[in-house]
């Protein structure tokens, strides 16, 4: 698996491209002694969990900076956020070049259609270590994001930086809808439920499954009738018509009434979308909408396997850029999952755990880089990619499955209701459990 990720960053993340796409989208920084390919290094290496730290990194890594630790912090502050969805943009273009060689395309959920899972995701705070936040207690928000899941390849296709922690993420949805083109299918949760997104959506042709939000009004057209039934409840359907600046849109509504409510306690699922019935029956929007907790498992292992968020990384953009590169580390592993797929079956890909990969990485890529010549990854990098989807395939022979086998576990158990005596704080462990056994 060290092998494996080393060869999918090493291309995703090649010295020259990563400079050269520096060179392309930033704005007003510039490079010198200071190149962005280091900068990566550094960073990637602290992602990845190699390193507990950006400063541990650049210890092992400051003859390949070239310049003092204060100048790294220093440019790190000031990436712009374009550069890291660039980074973000880029990463997912390797992957899919790779994944197309691999397997081709994928089948598509509904026919035609491109799926695209979009969600917000909260940079949790940072310690107090820029001056003007010293003297308050609130916790400092570094930002946040929004960011696109393409199911089919479960992987990033895009990310769109927000530096003010207190913004909405439907902020960034203008820079998200540009990116709209024909025959996309949009998936999103209730937060994103406006009017200006769905008329977008609908207006270029493309189509959305989005869960409804109660502030958005419309006109039913038609009487509620019954579908089915799916795994999570009774599906109904009706028509309904909703308007933005005198245009009007007819979409269909989904109502699943759920047998457990939701976490939010809501006990009726209703979904919106313009997709047509012979595309998808009610049925199977309603899979597609609960498909959208595929994102969230894919933030899971950014939080657990990978080190994407840096506590002492205090400056939004700073914080930002190692988001970026937590997801690019995420389309590697996918590019690693796509080889073993190709392999040894896509059952044996599916079982794959992310943290049990990362975890491998963490402990071998030192060591292996001291075994293996520095010019061996840079040759495998550039190598066509017919030649380097083989590589790939050939490392993936070698690997025990077992020992990244996912850790499956039972049906959770209701929890007992908790005894409270007010005179006892602590209890003996061995007491509780001698007295289970009598």
């Amino acid at each position: 698996i060290a092998v494996m990720s080393q060869l999918a960053l090493g291309r995703m993340l090649d010295a020259e491209t990563m400079n050269q796409l520096f060179l392309e989208t930033t704005q007003r920084q510039y490079q010198r002694k200071l190149l962005f390919s280091s900068i990566t290094d550094v960073l990637a290496a602290v992602v990845l969990s190699k390193h507990a730290s950006v400063n541990a990194a650049y210890k092992k890594m400051k003859d390949k900076a070239g310049v003092s630790l204060n100048a790294l912090y220093q440019k790190l502050d000031r990436i712009e956020p374009q550069i890291s969805q660039a980074l973000v943009r880029h990463s997912y273009q390797q992957l899919l070049a790779v994944r197309k060689d691999l397997v081709g395309n994928p089948r598509h959920e509904v026919s035609g259609y491109r799926p695209r899972i979009f969600d917000g995701n909260h940079l949790s705070k940072t310690e107090h270590r820029l001056a003007e936040t010293r003297d308050i207690t609130a916790a400092p928000l570094p930002g946040k994001s929004l960011v696109v899941l393409d199911p089919r390849h479960q992987a990033i296709v895009d990310y769109f930086p927000i530096e003010d922690g207190h913004a909405q993420e439907r902020s960034a949805l203008d820079e998200l809808l540009a990116t709209v083109r024909a025959f996309d299918l949009w998936i999103g949760d209730r937060n994103f439920c406006t009017l200006k997104p769905l008329f977008h959506i609908d207006g270029v042709k493309a189509a959305f499954v989005i869960r409804h939000h109660q502030m958005l009004k419309g006109e039913s057209l038609s009487e509620r009738r019954k579908v089915g039934k799916c795994e999570t409840g009774m599906v109904y359907e009706r028509s309904m018509l909703i308007r933005y600046q005198d245009q009007p849109l007819t979409v269909r509504r989904i109502e699943v009434e759920l047998k457990e409510a939701a976490r939010d306690g809501d006990k009726t699922l209703v979904i919106l979308t313009n997709l047509p019935a012979e595309s998808a029956d009610a049925l199977k929007a309603a899979e597609l909408y609960q498909s959208r907790w595929k994102i969230e498992t894919a933030f899971q292992p950014l939080t657990v396997a990978l080190n994407c968020e840096i506590n002492t990384l205090c400056y939004p953009k700073a914080a930002l850029l190692v988001f970026a590169l937590a997801l690019a580390a995420y389309n590697a592993l996918a590019m690693v999952n796509a080889a073993i797929a190709q392999h040894r079956g896509r059952e044996a890909a599916s079982q794959m755990s992310h943290y049990y990969m990362a975890l491998e990485i963490a402990e071998t890529t030192d060591g292996m880089l001291i075994a293996l010549e520095p010019e061996r990854w840079l040759e495998a990098a550039a190598l066509p990619i017919e030649q380097f989807t083989a590589r790939m395939c050939e490392v993936a022979g070698a690997i025990d499955l077992e020992v990244y086998r996912k850790s499956v576990r039972g049906p959770k158990t209701p929890k007992p209701k908790k005894k409270h005596k007010k005179r006892s704080v602590h209890v003996s462990s061995a007491k509780i459990l001698a007295l289970s056994q009598q």
